[in-house]
């Protein structure tokens, strides 16, 4: 059975759910390796924290989704 194809907006929207870090914009983008990445974009005392766990979250979710025009 094949992964379930996601748009950026789909996968931003779940990550940013998933999250729920105030002031935090969630970017997906294509990734050569990983098929897509997930950025965040905050405050700087936050952007670490914010992207691990939008990394987490991306890991469980790769499982599951690719990116709508991936090959």
């Amino acid at each position: 059975m094949g992964k379930e194809e996601k748009t950026e907006a789909e996968l931003e929207e779940m990550i940013a759910q998933r999250i729920v870090v105030g002031g935090v914009y969630v970017s997906v983008r294509p990734d050569p390796l990983l098929g897509w990445r997930p950025m965040v974009i905050t405050a700087p005392k936050h952007a670490t924290y914010a992207q691990k766990l939008a990394d987490d979250v991306a890991v469980e979710l790769r499982k599951r989704f690719v990116l709508k025009g991936d090959p």
